[in-house]
């Protein structure tokens, strides 16, 4: 019998826009950044700190272009290092102790780069890579990079997993629109993490760049159900 660990949040059961088919469960729950940021902070790596002002690095809760009186979560930074990390995190406990469980995730977000647009370095949208993580600690930059094995670009690493990228595919080439996209894994991409003793574990969710430009987005919610067995 499936064992669903369910975390802070606001639960499908009381939320309109909550889809049952991803998550699998009748208790899942949706992180919505219109109503706070639950939690989940800001984090930046894979850059010299001691020369951040460059990076033109800028987050918190922002109301969404268009739509002033809606609110989500913004990251913005100047890719100069050409794999700059921008994340967010949070950490959740009351999970079973030491227990490996599997994670679905679903991230909504607005974006500005477009689909098959040319950018340096790379594309603004199919070159700034989508991943999702998880860690024993709390999720920070350690010198250059972050502590824990993202991966790095468009490879996966021990602790996250690539799950998309940010191209909007109604968004303009020349970033003047942002647009909505959603990103989900299924079923068969479920992602492997592991609480610990006490039954706590950090997450997170980012972008690893490979634009050497500015990427900006807005995080409007994020969806995560774990599975055990």
């Amino acid at each position: 019998m499936k064992h669903w660990a369910l975390l802070v949040g606001l639960g499908c059961l009381q939320l309109s826009g909550c889809n049952m088919e991803l998550l699998g469960a009748d208790k899942a729950f949706n992180f919505d950044f219109n109503t706070g940021s639950h939690g989940w902070t800001a984090g930046f790596s894979d850059y010299p700190a001691g020369n951040a002002t460059i990076y033109q690095l800028e987050s918190g809760l922002r109301a969404l272009p268009g739509e002033s009186a809606k609110k989500g979560f913004y990251l913005s930074g100047m890719n100069r290092s050409d794999d700059l990390f921008m994340y967010l995190k949070n950490q959740f406990s009351g999970l079973e102790p030491s227990t490996k469980y599997y994670a679905r995730v679903r991230l909504t977000f607005l974006s500005n780069a477009g689909v098959d647009c040319a950018g340096v370095g790379g594309a603004p949208g199919e070159s700034v890579y989508l991943k999702f993580g998880y860690g024993d600690k709390e999720p920070r930059q350690e010198g250059y990079y972050l502590n824990l094995d993202k991966g790095q670009q468009s490879q996966s690493g021990s602790h996250a997993k690539v799950i998309g990228n940010v191209a909007a595919k109604d968004a303009a080439c020349d970033g003047s629109t942002f647009a909505a996209k959603t990103v989900q894994t299924t079923t068969k991409e479920r992602i492997p993490l592991y609480s610990d003793g006490q039954g706590r574990v950090w997450v997170f969710v980012g972008t690893d760049s490979g634009y050497e430009g500015l990427t900006s987005l807005y995080y409007t919610s994020i969806e995560i159900a774990l599975e055990t067995f």
